[in-house]
């Protein structure tokens, strides 16, 4: 495992999202409740980056198709039920998710010390 800096503290604000690239992967960070969370900003039902979405009780809303996840867990809390913001009826949710399970985010692991933000790879 390698630790890697990703990040000055000052540049993760609380409720806010950085998105960093680390060795090829696209990560997102944020700061809750004064701890830093990093998780994979890319969502699990297209790909899109989450790193655009809205931040809100803890979670980030993907911009595109609603699905939601726990910045602090990576846990999927709401699947696809919108397309780019405007709610959709529920009975279009199964075919909005194109045949795809509600997933979670991956996690990262971060260390911060001082001024430096670093996530184990």
């Amino acid at each position: 495992m390698t630790t890697i800096s990703v990040a000055k503290s000052s540049q993760v604000k609380e409720g806010e999202l950085l998105a960093v690239a680390v060795e090829n992967q696209k990560v997102m960070l944020t700061r809750i409740d004064g701890k830093v969370y990093a998780v994979e900003n890319k969502c699990p039902h297209l790909g899109m980056p989450l790193a655009k979405g809205k931040v809100c009780d803890r979670a980030v809303t993907c911009r595109w198709h609603g699905a939601a996840f726990d910045l602090t867990t990576g846990a999927n809390v709401k699947w696809v039920d919108s397309f780019v913001g405007v709610p959709l009826p529920e009975w279009s949710h199964k075919v909005l998710s194109v045949g795809k399970s509600a997933q979670g985010l991956k996690t990262f692991n971060v260390a911060e010390q001082g001024d430096d933000v670093s996530i184990v790879m």
